[in-house]
């Protein structure tokens, strides 16, 4: 009986679940971080635009300054979108899946 040794293991299975939780959450949180930084920076460029038209309607900036300040609001908004329905897409695919 001497021979017999009780090890500890290394992990429990609720002690993995815990940490598997502890790493969702974290991805989560950078999941949530990067995308409101992300819809700030979008609304940030649409809010730029519409101060480029109201200087180029005050004659203290270019025609062209003003267009490019749009422009990059709209193509930045629709990639927004873009991106949006494509999670939309993954959520759906996802829901569907059996478990």
């Amino acid at each position: 009986m001497n021979d017999l040794q009780i090890r500890r293991i290394a992990s429990f299975p609720g002690e993995k679940m815990d940490s598997d939780r502890a790493e969702a959450r974290d991805i989560l949180t950078d999941f949530q971080k990067i995308l409101k930084r992300s819809i700030e920076e979008v609304d940030g460029l649409a809010k730029e635009a519409n101060h480029s038209v109201q200087e180029m309607i005050a004659g203290k900036m270019d025609v062209h300054q003003a267009m490019v300040s749009m422009e990059q609001a709209n193509i930045s908004f629709r990639l927004m979108v873009q991106v949006r329905n494509k999670m939309m897409a993954a959520y759906e695919e996802i829901m569907r899946m059996q478990i």
